[in-house]
């Protein structure tokens, strides 16, 4: 799940009575229609066909109603002659210039509905790319629950620079979560590149520090001199084993009861692009404990003060709802404290092991993941 998308509907041809785009431009030709009968020697005529210039750049103005105000100060520029010298030169070129205007009115609206409709096409295009980039991670598997949140500083996209996914793997359950240095199209570039390298590596590969290498390898083939990715990945064993590599990534939190503490890991990698070798960190978790992973947009968002958000003070309300809820709850906490406008991406992914796991076979799992019993 990732969080709300907008969708905005650009019906031109969609005139109501109460379309501001209609009412205000006429309530507008109205009152210099009335101005320039009750102001005597002011002849106002020729700014007639600003009216509908201004509907057409309005935020409703439609070719339609645009058409409806062009007409009505056009018949209003003739009209005009009544208390005008009617015929005259200066009416004349009056009507002739309400009627250009009017035209070129009508034109401006047509051509940024066509643009409109067209960056539309665009926007739909690039939602089901970023879609396809992001799909929705598992509700359940094997025995473990997940729920995913993502948020993009930028308002144009749906997906910038961070990552996240979960893969199904005959040697585990597997989580990546992780942020790429930069924003733009170069940071959702180098995400695919390692969001397909995990994929492939997490079913491929029993250790899960061989996942960490492909990972690193691909990201340094396609990666800049300065580009490097920070990641969290962590194999989840059926037993409630947790192995867990960090790739210069802040490490998950641990919600068990009433607690809530980081995971210590033990020898920390520098980021994928950097670092070959990695060396996992082993842990635990319990029936009913969950998980959290997220993106140093969430430690490091600061409020108008500059101050960071304090994680510590909100890891209570991921406890005793659900998944979805949690992540709402601490989603709609970050907006408050920034007041609604993130600078950074944010991605946050939340695991939870259910009191019943599912027990798969797995052969040998200490020889599967190339343990020792000292490692342990």
């Amino acid at each position: 799940m990732m969080g709300t998308v907008r969708t905005v509907r650009t019906d031109g041809n969609a005139v109501t009575a109460t379309d501001s785009g209609l009412l205000g431009p006429l309530g507008l030709l109205v009152v210099l229609v009335v101005a320039d009968i009750v102001v005597p020697r002011i002849n106002l005529t020729g700014f007639y066909g600003l009216v509908p210039l201004l509907a057409s750049a309005s935020a409703t103005g439609a070719p339609v109603a645009t058409v409806i105000v062009g007409l009505a100060a056009v018949a209003a520029s003739v009209v005009s002659g009544a208390w005008e010298d009617f015929g005259s030169g200066q009416h004349v070129t009056a009507c002739v210039l309400v009627a250009i205007q009017a035209c070129v009115a009508v034109y401006v609206a047509v051509m940024r509905l066509r643009r409109e409709r067209e960056l539309g096409r665009a926007r739909a295009v690039a939602d089901v790319a970023q879609r396809a980039l992001l799909p929705a991670v598992p509700g359940t598997v094997d025995g473990i629950a997940f729920a995913a949140r993502y948020l993009s500083a930028a308002a144009e996209t749906l997906v910038g620079g961070d990552l996240y996914e979960v893969v199904t793997a005959p040697a585990g359950t597997r989580m990546i979560i992780g942020d790429v240095k930069g924003k733009g199209l170069p940071a959702v570039r180098l995400t695919t590149v390692v969001l397909g390298a995990f994929r492939e590596a997490a079913v491929v590969y029993p250790e899960i520090e061989r996942v960490a290498e492909a990972c690193a390898r691909a990201v340094s083939r396609e990666a800049g001199a300065e580009d490097f990715v920070t990641a969290l990945i962590v194999d989840i064993q059926p037993d409630g084993t947790l192995w867990l590599i960090s790739a210069g990534h802040p490490p998950p939190i641990l919600l068990s009861g009433d607690s809530a503490r980081p995971l210590q890991i033990t020898e920390p990698s520098p980021p994928l692009g950097i670092a070959e070798h990695f060396t996992a960190t082993t842990g635990r978790w319990d029936p009913g404990d969950r998980l959290l992973l997220f993106t140093d947009g969430l430690i490091e968002a600061r409020n108008s003060e500059r101050a960071f958000f304090r994680l510590d003070d909100h890891l209570a309300a991921l406890a005793a709802v659900t998944l979805d809820a949690a992540l709402d709850r601490l989603v709609s906490h970050v907006h408050g404290h920034v007041g609604g406008n993130l600078h950074d991406d944010l991605a946050l992914l939340i695991a939870e092991r259910l009191p019943t796991m599912i027990t798969r076979t797995v052969e040998s799992v200490g020889t599967l993941h190339g343990r020792t019993a000292g490692r342990l």
